[in-house]
């Protein structure tokens, strides 16, 4: 059933559908009729069933039933992300990570970054939307501005810390004892990796190095892979 995140309280019997982007998908791409049925998201963690009761030219109505309300998770899990060279991979990563589950994502400047800068913030935006309605996802991940790596170390996230390097680690991921109930930080740098300096700052701020397996991996299978080891355990 197509889930849509909404900027409106779902616990009610009705809501108006007047957005033009999600009215857009759900008359002309989805092609919604009376009697059709979806799922609406405050973003809160409150979710409700909804029926098509009226399709306008300007608006579309739907009665709501079966609401519910998961809260928001105490847990959470940070993705620091390097910017990458091609933008197709940075939008892959940010993807797969809101599928995955994460719940913060903070875009990185490390040292080895050739761009420094995100091109379509837009773009990016509605990437992680469309990827959390389709994973069915009550809450949006957060996504925080350009965090230079000199302030990621000086502000040093609570919880875990972890980054992995494929030449210099501490030990496996899939065998590091991490805490359920513990915030995680999974820091992911750019093509090329995190540089020394770098991975000497992990260690200093009591943060972990892992290794994924044997071979070296290109950033993006790097994310997801680590990110679906730690979500999924």
């Amino acid at each position: 059933m197509q889930h849509f995140f909404i900027d409106q309280d779902v616990s009610g019997k009705h809501v108006v559908i007047s957005d033009g982007e999600i009215l857009h998908q759900m008359k002309h791409v989805l092609r919604f009729q009376k009697g059709d049925e979806c799922v609406f998201l405050d973003n809160e963690g409150g979710k409700a069933k909804g029926i098509i009761e009226v399709v306008e030219k300007k608006a579309i109505i739907a009665k709501l039933s079966e609401y519910e309300n998961s809260g928001i998770p105490k847990q959470k899990v940070s993705l620091y992300i390097a910017i990458s060279k091609k933008p197709a991979t940075f939008e892959l990563i940010l993807q797969k990570a809101t599928e995955l589950g994460v719940t913060d994502i903070i875009p990185l400047l490390t040292e080895r970054c050739q761009v420094r800068e995100i091109r379509n913030e837009q773009r990016i935006l509605t990437i992680i939307k469309e990827a959390a309605e389709q994973s069915e996802r009550l809450i949006l991940p957060k996504m925080s501005p350009i965090l230079k790596w000199k302030n990621f170390i000086e502000t040093k996230p609570e919880g875990e810390i972890l980054t992995g390097d494929a030449r210099m680690s501490d030990e496996k991921l899939s065998e590091m004892k991490i805490d359920k109930n513990e915030n995680i930080n999974m820091v992911i740098g750019p093509e090329g990796g995190l540089s020394e300096s770098e991975l000497a700052d992990i260690h200093e701020i009591g943060g972990k190095i892992f290794i994924l397996g044997n071979t070296v991996l290109r950033m993006e299978t790097a994310a997801i892979a680590a990110l679906s080891i730690v979500l999924c355990r």
